[in-house]
């Protein structure tokens, strides 16, 4: 009769931690990229006719993430952002605005955790 008390408690137990577990789990999990927000914010921000369309303007986030991650700051790769689109793209560039938006978005859609 002990024994079956003994089991009655884990099942018990076991029924109402095992969804408590569950949820710390999902909480508890990394943020993910969500490149369609990403997409979406760089075009309300006015960042559209990028050379190679959207792939190519989420290519660009994720390098950005990965620069990131090697430790360049948001302010130098919004100044890289500024200075190579005047490069290649002279006055039709990015303004620094739109620079900082998309290190921005870039770091609160595709890089979170950066």
């Amino acid at each position: 009769m002990a024994a079956l008390g003994r089991h009655g408690r884990f099942v018990g137990t076991a029924l109402v931690g095992g969804p408590l577990l569950v949820a710390g789990v999902v909480w508890a999990s990394p943020v993910q990229a969500d490149p369609t927000s990403y997409i979406n914010d760089l075009h309300s921000a006015g960042i559209r006719d990028f050379d190679g369309g959207d792939p190519a303007l989420l290519q660009l986030g994720y390098k950005l993430c990965t620069q990131l991650t090697y430790g360049a700051t948001p302010q130098q790769l919004q100044a890289l952002a500024v200075q190579r689109s005047d490069t290649d793209r002279g006055p039709n560039g990015l303004t620094p605005q739109q620079a900082g938006d998309l290190v921005n978005y870039t770091l609160a859609d595709l890089c979170p955790g950066a």
